[in-house]
């Protein structure tokens, strides 16, 4: 898949709403939850990555790799960061930071992986761009597959678009349109999924009037 040079060039993944969010919902989350500053050593962090690389050798300051080393919930060789554009991909993977690096579709590239090599995640965070029509068809089947896996413990994060030009949604419409996929409802019967008692809802990067609401989930 190309990327459009707007999309090549955008500096989303360190803009400070999606700092904040990050924090919010993921590190934040994960301390209180779990009662520990990092995740295990022997566990991985995976996520939708999109472009952390500008210039050569160099990992963009405060894109999402470079702030959850930075706040020591992982090392550079627990982070596994997958993006669908192979040019974005070729820039990710020449920062050189020890970072494992996949170019393909996110749930994809997770089962694949699980197949073949070691596949421990403890936290998976889909950050999609996707309303929610098509956001809980994907969310819900990263939770079957993340069912079937044997795990102590896993955080699914989990982002929707919920406002954008005249779209508008909210937490319950997601909620709602969870529980009608068959994905999710054979994740909630076979897992020990539970929410979070807290949803999210935070301003779109840049100047953007894009809405977009986390949910976060809890199994193994």
């Amino acid at each position: 898949m190309n990327s459009s040079l707007s999309q090549l060039n955008m500096h989303y993944g360190a803009c400070p709403k999606k700092l904040e969010s990050r924090f919010q919902t993921i590190i934040q989350t994960y301390r209180k939850k779990y009662n520990r500053q990092s995740i295990e050593e022997d566990s991985q962090y995976w996520t939708i990555c999109g472009r952390c690389s500008y210039q050569p050798n160099e990992l963009e300051h405060n894109c999402e790799p470079d702030q959850i080393i930075k706040y020591g919930l992982t090392k550079p060789t627990q982070i596994h960061g997958v993006e669908i554009s192979k040019e974005i991909y070729e820039w990710n993977i020449q920062s050189n930071h020890g970072i494992n690096w996949y170019l393909g579709d996110f749930y994809e590239t997770m089962v694949e992986h699980s197949n073949h090599k070691y596949f421990n995640p403890a936290i998976v965070n889909a950050d999609m761009l996707l309303m929610p029509t098509l956001g809980v068809q994907y969310l819900s089947k990263i939770m079957h597959f993340l069912t079937t896996i044997p795990t102590k413990e896993i955080m699914l994060v989990g982002n929707f678009v919920t406002e954008h030009r005249h779209f508008r949604t909210g937490i319950k419409d997601i909620i709602s349109g969870l529980q009608k996929e068959p994905c999710f409802q054979f994740a909630m019967n076979n897992g020990k999924w539970k929410f979070n008692d807290k949803y999210y809802w935070y301003n779109g990067t840049g100047k953007t009037t894009t809405k977009m609401t986390t949910v976060i989930m809890f199994g193994g």
